[in-house]
């Protein structure tokens, strides 16, 4: 069935005819208890942690299946205990051939390569989606996302958490109350240890091949990206070093920083041009082991000149404003075990918001709020503070009872922002970018880093709206 739909599809591409999946595009057709029949394509690791959150919402979620390209391996374990009597897939093409019918949205917590074939074909039959941050691995992706979820009429999410929480609401309410106003710089910053850090950025190639785990189907989780071998150091975690599969330290990092930012002060908007500094470590292969992005955003209607600065690397820090206190960091994310690549820093992630009238707020990651630079024992003013969590408000979305806090009209161009850092990453030099027709000037190899890389064979289709 599986190589017939595909035969489908390229006949229909082929003739001009859309949509793909012909049928339903609505996601509210639930069970006969009126819950949101969940799937989820990821249920290890970060796929459990989100899992075992929207499970939590019983009164309004029925999880119904689980699809995981490595499922029966120890990470999944907690998945599969917790529901041990649902179907399991290893393939999300197949669970939908299996049991669309019985789907109403999908979670996709898998890593950043393979979240774009996943979501595009959930909305395709007319799925909601629940996306991990970053949206996708390329520009071009969180493009066709972005229209996708136009074309579909469905409910998305992606899965910066702290978008619903109390960070959302304060710069909201404060932006629209003229307290942050003609914002004129954001300083964001992430400096604990990464991954490809061990590595030093002397990468000369991809790992050797190991054995591969019986319980793995690789072909399923390289996804569209490019084949290699089958590595330790290119899974489980490791995939985020690795251009071809990951989008690094901002990728992973930018949407519980810049989010609130981007999308009140700067108006989800693209920059005009991005350059990179303070770069050590640069790499063909994997990510530098330290550099400062610098992003201007050109004046609109709704802000002026704007420049958003983020800096990663253990020693690569921002000069911080006169007033500036830190936070006091005992147990912001303790290493564990010695393998788990995160060390407790000296400055939280967090960012700086600098005003045109000499003001600076500062704020930390996730849901945390904001405070005046030199007056951190000054009551803000209130704000809203009644709010679902960001599972909760995705469900309730589906239910046609809220709008979901960060849906693919925010999220693309907030991960579009994170893949330009990354090409700049990546060729170790800057470039200047046009918004409107969102090419990068005068620079080819630039331009065709937009796309990534070419699909493999057999997932080309997805790439089309």
């Amino acid at each position: 069935m599986l190589q017939n739909r595909r035969s489908f599809i390229r006949g229909m591409l082929a003739a001009g005819a859309m949509p793909l999946f012909p049928g339903c595009f609505s996601s509210k057709s639930y069970a006969a208890n009126g819950k949101v029949r969940l799937a989820a394509i990821g249920c290890g690791a970060q796929g459990w942690f989100d899992l075992r959150d929207l499970a939590r919402n019983a009164d309004i979620c029925e999880v119904v299946a689980l699809c995981d390209t490595d499922i029966g391996a120890p990470h999944t374990l907690e998945a599969l205990k917790r529901f041990p009597d649902l179907p399991r897939f290893q393939d999300f093409r197949r669970m939908f051939d299996a049991m669309a019918d019985e789907i109403d949205a999908v979670l996709v917590a898998t890593p950043d390569h393979s979240h774009f074939c996943a979501a595009m074909h959930a909305m395709r039959l007319g799925k909601a989606v629940y996306v991990e941050k970053p949206l996708a691995h390329s520009f071009l992706e969180c493009e066709l996302l972005m229209k996708a979820a136009a074309k579909y009429g469905v409910v998305t999410q992606m899965g910066n958490q702290g978008h619903s929480g109390d960070n959302f609401y304060q710069y909201r309410d404060y932006c629209e109350r003229g307290i942050i106003k003609d914002v004129v710089k954001v300083v964001s910053h992430m400096n604990m240890q990464r991954r490809w850090h061990k590595w030093g950025g002397k990468v000369a190639g991809y790992p050797k091949a190991d054995e591969m785990p019986k319980t793995l189907d690789w072909d399923s989780w390289l996804s569209s990206a490019p084949a290699h071998d089958f590595s330790k150091d290119l899974a489980y975690g490791e995939w985020r070093c690795w251009y071809d599969y990951g989008d690094g330290c901002m990728g992973d990092w930018g949407a519980h920083i810049i989010d609130t930012a981007h999308r009140f002060s700067l108006g989800c908007d693209l920059p005009s041009e991005v350059k990179i500094s303070n770069l050590e470590g640069l790499n063909p292969f994997v990510f530098p082991v330290q550099d400062t992005l610098t992003m201007t955003f050109p004046a609109t209607k709704a802000h002026g000149d704007v420049t958003l600065e983020w800096w990663e690397g253990l020693d690569n820090k921002p000069e911080l404003p006169k007033g500036f206190r830190y936070a006091d960091n005992k147990g912001l994310f303790p290493a564990n075990n010695a393998n788990d690549g995160l060390i407790d820093p000296p400055l939280k992630p967090g960012k700086e918001i600098y005003l045109a009238d000499g003001t600076v707020w500062q704020g930390l990651s996730h849901h945390s709020t904001l405070v005046r630079v030199g007056a951190q024992d000054e009551k803000v003013p209130a704000f809203e503070k009644s709010h679902n969590s960001h599972y909760r408000n995705f469900l309730l979305a589906v239910k046609g009872e809220e709008e979901a806090k960060s849906p693919f009209s925010v999220a693309a161009p907030l991960s579009q922002v994170f893949t330009l850092g990354v090409i700049a990453q990546r060729l170790g030099r800057g470039f200047k970018f046009d918004p409107a027709s969102k090419r990068v000037v005068g620079d080819e190899e630039a331009n065709r880093l937009l796309a990534g890389p070419v699909p493999r064979k057999g997932w080309e289709d997805y790439y089309r709206v």
